[in-house]
């Protein structure tokens, strides 16, 4: 196994890629504390042009999720970095905070490989923003392309924002589960957070900063969704997986360091075709589920 990527091993210059990511976050940030009574306007779609990833951080994201050598910038990487100022732009735009924003999961359609070294071309659209007074729910849809390709990916991304702790916690409803194998393991270190935001531009407090996380109802800080799901994908794709679509939830925090990792599949495709996969630690703890629907090859 290549030795882990860690923050120490990239260089300052990466950070200077992710100026729209970080100044979309930090803008939403403080809006989201403004006073916002009132802003009911109906949502407004979002365009942007994105400059593509350099090859070097192609290089060091490649590296630290030890991707597969497949054409165009990885999808996961799409989704945690590239559409992630459209997402803070739409999410802004709802009457919650989005400093208590939560990623609860994604969807990603994928149609084809999203060109490496071509200006990204981005449409976004809030869909939902609703909530039943105990926790809002968000759902932006962004599309991804280039000039060569105008549809690569149609990223689906639902969050969420805990208004109110509802009595008696939530519970879930026991359900069958298929049989699952491990295919990998993985671990994250304490900075993992910090190597996610050198990679990606996400400098969320509760991903980065021990001393405010801590001040948290996490009581630490916690892996980005992303960035596990990224792991996840990878490992799945290293094991012979191809994805028309893929859907992960974030069931769970992940806390930093994290216990040991299993990356588990489903060893059958259910009725609808789809194979489940997910992240659990070897105490039995889910963080992550999901499931794909296979990319048929040309034969």
């Amino acid at each position: 196994m290549n030795k882990p990527v860690t923050v120490a091993d990239l260089p300052f210059r990466l950070l200077l890629e992710h100026r729209d990511t970080i100044s979309a976050m930090a803008l939403g940030g403080l809006r989201s504390v403004l006073p916002f009574k009132g802003r009911q306007r109906a949502p407004q779609a979002v365009e942007r042009t994105a400059p593509a990833p350099s090859a070097d951080l192609l290089t060091a994201y490649r590296q630290w999720c030890q991707a597969e050598e497949l054409p165009g910038i990885p999808p996961h990487l799409v989704c945690a970095k590239i559409t992630m100022p459209v997402e803070a732009d739409l999410t802004a735009q709802s009457p919650y905070p989005l400093l208590s924003v939560l990623n609860q999961g994604v969807r990603l359609q994928l149609h084809h490989p999203v060109p490496e070294g071509e200006p990204i071309l981005l449409h976004g659209d809030l869909l939902d923003a609703s909530d039943d007074g105990f926790r809002a729910r968000i759902h932006s849809r962004v599309t991804v392309g280039t000039r060569s390709v105008p549809l690569a990916m149609t990223v689906d991304a639902i969050a969420a924002v805990v208004l109110k702790k509802r009595s008696g916690g939530d519970s879930d409803k026991p359900r069958s589960e298929p049989e699952f194998v491990t295919l990998e393991r993985w671990q994250a270190s304490a900075s993992e957070g910090q190597t996610f935001f050198w990679l990606t531009g996400d400098f969320n407090p509760i991903h980065t900063v021990p001393a405010l996380a801590r001040r948290t109802r996490f009581k630490g800080c916690i892996m980005h969704g992303y960035g596990a799901f990224a792991q996840v994908y990878e490992a799945l794709q290293r094991h012979g997986a191809r994805f028309g679509e893929i859907e992960t939830r974030f069931v769970r925090p992940l806390p930093l360091p994290s216990p040991p990792l299993l990356i588990q599949q489903a060893n059958h495709a259910d009725e609808q075709g789809r194979i489940a996969f997910r992240l659990i630690d070897t105490a039995g703890t889910l963080y992550q589920a999901g499931h794909y629907c296979p990319l048929e090859m040309p034969a």
